[in-house]
C-alpha cells in the first residue's frame, strides 16, 4: 500500500533539499519511492518546443511516450488532480510531494524559515518541521534526514480508500489517518487496504470493505471450483456490462 506525505513551505525554504534527503533515505532502506512535484506555473511544459515529442502532442496525440534505453516518460497533455496520480503510483512504497501548500488531510512536513511561516502551514496532519521550531512538534534539521525518514516510516499513513467503513475501530478513515500521524495506531491497520479483492471500473479503482471482499471472493472462487483448470491462488476476472 503506497503512503505519501507533502514537504510544503514557502519558496527557498529547503523543499527540494528535504525530497532529496528523503528519497534517498528511503531507498537506501529497499522502499520503492515516487515524487511528485506540484508546478504552479499555468502554462509549464517539461516538454521542449520543436522535439519530436512536442511536435507528436502539436499534432493531436493526447497522450505521447519517449522510450529511451535507460528512461521511459509518458507525457500526457491534460489536467489531473493529485488524487488520481496517486491512484496511478500504488506500486510505490512512499511518494514524496513537493509543495500543495493547501493540501488538506495528507501528511505534510514543513519547510519553515520562520516561526511565522510553521503558524501559517502547520496543521493537525504535519509530522514535524525542518527548520524553525514549534514547541511540541518535532523539529530536524536538513542534517538530520536518517531520523526524519525514521518518524516518516512509523507515522506517515497509507492513501486511504475514504469509504470510512469503520472496520478500523474509527469512524471514518480521517480519524484512522490522525491515529497514524499521532502513534495511536500502527500505519498497516487498515483493514480494507488489506487486499483479498481488486475492483476497477473503466479504469477507475473502487475500494471495498473486508466484508465484501470476502462475500465477492468467496462466490467467485466457489463457481471456479467445479471448472477444469480455475485452480489457483491468484484470480483475475474481466467483467463487461454487455458484450461488445
Amino acid at each position: 500500500m503506497v503512503r505519501a506525505v507533502a514537504i510544503v513551505g514557502y519558496r527557498e525554504a529547503g523543499k527540494t533539499k528535504i525530497v532529496e534527503g528523503l528519497v534517498r533515505e528511503l531507498s537506501k532502506r529497499g522502499h520503492r519511492v515516487a515524487t511528485v512535484k506540484h508546478v504552479v506555473e499555468r502554462n509549464f511544459s517539461i516538454d521542449r518546443p520543436n522535439k519530436d515529442t512536442w511536435r507528436h502532442a502539436r499534432a493531436g496525440a493526447r497522450v505521447v511516450v519517449s522510450l529511451a534505453p535507460r528512461e521511459l516518460a509518458t507525457i500526457e497533455r491534460r489536467a489531473a488532480k493529485l488524487e488520481e496520480v496517486l491512484r496511478g503510483l500504488e506500486k510505490s512504497d512512499f511518494v514524496i510531494i513537493e509543495g500543495f501548500k493547501g493540501l488538506k488531510d495528507l501528511a505534510k512536513i514543513v519547510a519553515a524559515r520562520s516561526g511565522t511561516d510553521l503558524r501559517k502551514l502547520v496543521d493537525e496532519f504535519t509530522i514535524a518541521s525542518v527548520g524553525a521550531r514549534k514547541a511540541g512538534l518535532p523539529a530536524f534539521e536538513l542534517k538530520q534526514m536518517r531520523r526524519l525518514a525514521d518518524l516518516v516510516e512509523r507515522r506517515v499513513p497509507p492513501v486511504l480508500p475514504e469509504i470510512d467503513c469503520e472496520h478500523c475501530g474509527y469512524k471514518s478513515c480521517r480519524e484512522f489517518a490522525l491515529a497514524v500521524l499521532t502513534g495511536k495506531r500502527r500505519w498497516d491497520g487498515c483493514p480494507t487496504l488489506q487486499e483479498r479483492v481488486i475492483l476497477t471500473v473503466d479504469g477507475r479503482r473502487v475500494f471495498l470493505n473486508p466484508f465484501m471482499q470476502n462475500m465477492m471472493a468467496g462466490t467467485i472462487v466457489g463457481i471456479l471450483s467445479s471448472l477444469k483448470g480455475a485452480k489457483g491462488e491468484r484470480i483475475e476476472l474481466k467483467v463487461m456490462k454487455r458484450a461488445r
